[in-house]
């Protein structure tokens, strides 16, 4: 039975509205002072719609974090480890460098340890590492890693130092530097490349 919905129109506005407002409010006030009102005012969309449609404040900011980082950091199919995970960091690079990415992330970093902002965030990295360890999966049905290997290890070998560099650091990201941690990575990973 086909959908009556039309792709985009009204509700595709509003999400997107209510999206944005979410990502605008963790960037400017945090985790903890993210509320469903705040969110409803910054939008232009009543409270109601958005209780309805998404149910709490943590629901709209997790899905407003995942459709940022799908889009933001695409999962590279290059056809080699080496390449894809270059990428890959320089898309976590350009995420977390902008404006809005570097406030995201820091309100992530220093939010209050309350389970339903962890749950929030749990989520979101289970999502984030399920879509990149695709090219671990796929390296591994190619040959260039073993059988064994872990793509969340793989993942977090090149996201954490990344994060490290432009969050604490914030030295740039060279693509030099990505080839070496990416080096380092699939050596310690076994890669047969």
């Amino acid at each position: 039975m086909e959908s009556n919905k039309r792709p985009g129109g009204r509700s595709a506005r509003v999400r997107e509205a209510v999206l944005r407002a979410a990502l605008l409010e963790l960037s400017e006030t945090g985790w903890d002072s993210l509320s469903v009102e705040r969110i409803a005012e910054r939008s232009g969309t009543h409270k109601t719609t958005i209780y309805r449609r998404w149910g709490s404040a943590d629901r709209v900011a997790l899905e407003a974090l995942l459709e940022r980082g799908s889009e933001g950091i695409p999962t590279p199919d290059t056809g080699d480890i080496r390449l894809d995970l270059i990428a890959l960091g320089r898309s976590i690079a350009a995420s977390i460098s902008d404006p809005v990415g570097r406030s995201v992330a820091a309100a992530a970093i220093g939010a209050s340890d309350s389970s339903s902002i962890r749950t929030v965030a749990d989520a979101f990295w289970s999502e984030r590492f399920e879509q990149a360890g695709a090219i671990v999966t796929r390296a591994i049905e190619r040959g260039q890693l073993r059988q064994d290997t872990d793509p969340s290890r793989v993942i977090e070998g090149i996201a954490a130092p990344v994060w490290f560099r432009v969050m604490v650091s914030r030295i740039p990201v060279t693509d030099e530097w990505l080839a070496d941690v990416t080096h380092t990575v699939l050596v310690a990973a076994g890669a047969t490349i």
